[in-house]
């Protein structure tokens, strides 16, 4: 909690100051604590106090004792000081509240956070103080009225969808763009390489099969020549042969 116990004025005012010191670093940051204090300091000056709650020991009379002097602020030089007046504790509590109620104006749940110190605030005795307090009391109760005004809407389930993680594009540096594309012509000269390779051979393996076509050619007309010129031999050599048979019978046929 912000203060544990509160006995005296300058116990308040340390508490105070220190309340304010969280407003400032929390930077609109929900503090439990600083309601929970705030809202009991001013129920225990209303002469009110929760059952379960034993810390706030300070007499209700500590702050509204009749002192109708103008409030000053509070400092850091003066905490510690004893001669604390207790108009200058109760206008600075209404300060502190004030700035909480500035920081906390957007929560939907604002009127649930201060309406235990509101309620405590109309029932104080007001009649003493003076008028710089009473009208920084009044201009509290238009700002409570004024920020109160959220509805608190229907828990639902989110309509929005999932927000995409967000891709961002590389940044090369120059010695490796000139790296890589050093690596790029490199890939692509072996790769214009390979591919004229394959070429070479396609074109390579064509003429191969056009020559051995042609030389099928040449060989199938030899080969058809060659038979022409043994059937023409064999044609010769059967008629000399047979001519030859019938020399020999017309012989045989003469002696007889």
């Amino acid at each position: 909690a912000v203060v544990s116990t509160q006995s005296t004025g300058a116990d308040l005012k340390i508490g105070l100051y220190l309340s304010n010191f969280i407003l400032r670093a929390s930077k609109g940051r929900y503090s439990p604590d600083l309601i929970y204090f705030l809202s009991q300091t001013v129920r225990r000056t209303a002469g009110k106090r929760f059952e379960y709650v034993s810390n706030f020991a300070f007499k209700p009379s500590l702050l509204l004792k009749g002192d109708d002097s103008k409030p000053h602020p509070i400092c850091f030089s003066t905490l510690y000081s004893k001669d604390t007046s207790g108009s200058d504790v109760f206008h600075g509590l209404l300060l502190t509240i004030r700035s909480a109620m500035q920081t906390y104006h957007d929560y939907t749940a604002f009127a649930g956070l201060f309406h235990t110190t509101f309620r405590a605030l109309s029932e104080l005795d007001t009649s003493s103080l003076h008028s710089d307090t009473t009208s920084l009391l009044s201009s509290l109760t238009a700002l409570y009225t004024q920020y109160s005004q959220k509805t608190m809407p229907f828990l639902r389930y989110a309509d929005a969808k999932p927000v995409s993680i967000k891709m961002y594009e590389p940044k090369f540096g120059e010695v490796w763009v000139r790296e890589r594309k050093s690596k790029d012509e490199t890939a692509h000269l072996k790769r214009k390489v390979k591919s004229e390779m394959k070429g070479a051979v396609r074109e390579i393996r064509k003429d191969n099969r056009f020559i051995s076509r042609l030389k099928h050619k040449e060989r199938a007309s030899a080969d058809a020549d060659r038979k022409r010129k043994v059937n023409e031999i064999m044609g010769f050599l059967s008629k000399e042969q047979g001519e030859a048979n019938d020399l020999k019978y017309r012989k045989k046929r003469g002696q007889a």
